[in-house]
């Protein structure tokens, strides 16, 4: 007989750990920010094209922007975030 014993890889309460920065990942004119930290939007090709230090509930310009995908980076809460925004 063969005997199999199973691991599993768990992870804690994801949720908790995951810090929000971004509140809305398609955007049209603007990116509302869930928490205050210096940002920096940066584009397919890794090239920074808008920085800003935004607070909770505020929001960044972003027409300007061709539309495609984007990587909003920053700190919350002393741990670095990068969450990706679709632009229209």
């Amino acid at each position: 007989t063969v005997t199999y014993t199973t691991k599993s890889l768990a992870v804690g309460n994801v949720n908790a750990t995951k810090a929000n920065l971004v509140k809305n990942t398609v955007v049209s004119n603007n990116i509302l920010f869930a928490a205050k930290s210096d940002v920096q939007v940066i584009n397919a090709n890794g090239q920074v094209v808008k920085t800003a230090s935004v607070n909770e509930n505020t929001s960044l310009e972003v027409s300007s922007l061709p539309a495609g995908i984007y990587i909003v980076t920053g700190n919350v809460a002393g741990k670095a975030i990068s969450q990706k925004i679709i632009k229209k």
